[in-house]
């Protein structure tokens, strides 16, 4: 089974109370077809916020009316993504909403995962982590959690010790932890040797 990685999206309270009204609010009215629409909604973000600030900036702006903003909706995603979605977008347009579409994806998101019996993990650690190691640590959370882990992967540079797990508030118990320590090791060797490697460019120039 391949491993789900994401990327985190840091969202503060106004945005996560947002996300989880809305977001189960898209989650109740989709039916049979929600992990569909959950998959458009990512989509979304991703292909089109992410890679068109300005479309993301001009849903968010007071100064385009309601009106501009569905026709905007309607010219970009009519027939392009599931009726539900589009209406939601509508919906999130009228109450003024559009510009926390991303906070509403990843709440929508989390919650889908949580149905499904998955578990989002934050890993964090110093360097990228490689396939292997992602793996690994994907087989022992899937092990000792119970669940499937969804791992969204932050770099630290700054984290020497190689590697912080998080589930929800709280890291890891001391068990995961120490069965994750060889992992964290890896990493920080990996962190020294570009060190190392750095040093030997600088030196040798």
């Amino acid at each position: 089974m391949s491993e789900e990685v994401q990327h985190q999206t840091a969202l503060d309270s106004d945005d996560q109370q947002v996300g989880a009204l809305y977001g189960k609010a898209l989650l109740g009215a989709a039916g049979d077809d929600v992990d569909h629409i959950v998959w458009e909604l990512e989509s979304i973000v991703k292909e089109c916020l992410d890679a068109h600030p300005n479309l993301e900036s001009a849903f968010a702006s007071p100064r385009i009316s309601v009106e501009h903003k569905e026709q905007m909706l309607s010219s970009i995603f009519s027939g392009r993504i599931h009726p539900t979605l589009l209406n939601f977008l509508k919906v999130l347009c009228r109450r003024g909403r559009l510009g926390s579409l991303r906070s509403i994806q990843v709440v929508a998101t989390q919650l889908r995962q949580e149905q499904t019996g998955k578990l989002q993990v934050i890993v964090t650690s110093a360097l990228p982590l490689s396939d292997g190691q992602r793996s690994e640590i994907t087989e022992k959370l899937r092990q000792t959690q119970g669940k499937e882990p969804v791992l969204i992967e932050q770099v630290d540079p700054t984290l020497m010790g190689g590697i912080v797990i998080r589930i929800g508030d709280k890291v890891v118990d001391g068990s995961v932890q120490g069965k994750l320590a060889a992992i964290g090791q890896q990493v920080a060797s990996r962190v020294h040797e570009a060190v190392r490697d750095k040093f030997d460019t600088l030196t040798s120039s």
